[in-house]
């Protein structure tokens, strides 16, 4: 989170960033225009459950100002009874 701080600061606009049940992603444009995805898997713990719910999960996730900057805390892990639904 500090890497986006850092690049919000100084004026990179993010285009999407989306919580893909497995991974977080956010997309930009570098700056002659080729798109970028920064991805971080998520802990193993968290889709080895039903990894097809967690391939098949997609949440968007605020890409602007202050809420970009928040990390989710209840990630969804799946397999267990309180199986997210999108």
């Amino acid at each position: 989170m500090r890497q986006l701080a850092y690049l919000q600061k100084m004026g990179v606009k993010f285009d999407r960033r989306i919580d893909h049940g497995m991974t977080h992603s956010l997309y930009l444009h570098d700056p002659n225009g080729y798109g970028v995805e920064l991805v971080y898997e998520l802990p193993r713990e968290v889709w080895e459950g039903d990894i097809d719910a967690a391939l098949n999960f997609a949440e968007v996730r605020p890409h602007e100002g202050a809420e970009l900057l928040v990390d989710r805390t209840d990630v969804p892990v799946f397999g267990t009874q309180s199986r997210p639904s999108n």
